[in-house]
């Protein structure tokens, strides 16, 4: 029968990787169990798991036995006991509201949950970016069209909303 906790075993080592073993405690108290065992020369922590550093003649079966006695979580499938603790942590976290739709009914102006502006809908960086690249599409097709004061008139759009958007973000250039 194959253990939902055994990640690999190898010769000498052994990974043990379960849901259960990412509370300190539990890691803790498996460590310690596994430490009693004849054959285990060192256990060392890691983030949800255990590395077992075992002596040539050390019987894992009997280790996972032992490891099995003292803590019976480790039976739980992987998947499961995943669900379960994501069930609790959603559990604690505060009902989330439902998203607002972006309408056609959406203010010009306004504020989202943060306390962030948006402009119709969208944060200002994305209206700032959009902007950009609409005057410059705008700026290009003229230009290509031969339409001379329109793309004159984009360019200087695309100018100033450039110059502005590099003053603004000038700390994270």
């Amino acid at each position: 029968m194959e253990l939902p906790y055994v990640a690999h075993v190898m010769e000498g080592r052994a990974r043990l990787r379960h849901p259960f073993l990412e509370d300190a405690t539990r890691r803790a108290a498996a460590q310690k169990t596994v430490l009693g065992q004849p054959g285990v020369l060192e256990a060392r922590p890691g983030t949800a798991s255990l590395l077992l550093i075992l002596s040539p003649e050390a019987d894992f079966a009997a280790v996972c036995a032992a490891l099995e006695a003292a803590l019976p979580e480790l039976r739980t499938p992987q998947a499961e006991a995943a669900a379960s603790r994501r069930a609790v942590k959603r559990a604690r976290r505060a009902p989330q509201t439902p998203a607002r739709s972006c309408s056609a009914l959406a203010p010009f102006y306004g504020k989202d949950n943060r306390g962030r502006s948006l402009i119709c809908g969208i944060s200002q960086r994305k209206f700032e970016v959009r902007s950009l690249l609409g005057c410059a599409a705008v700026c290009l097709t003229a230009g290509l069209a031969g339409a001379g004061r329109l793309h004159v008139l984009a360019g200087a759009a695309w100018s100033v909303l450039a110059a502005r958007h590099v003053w603004v973000r000038r700390k994270a250039l």
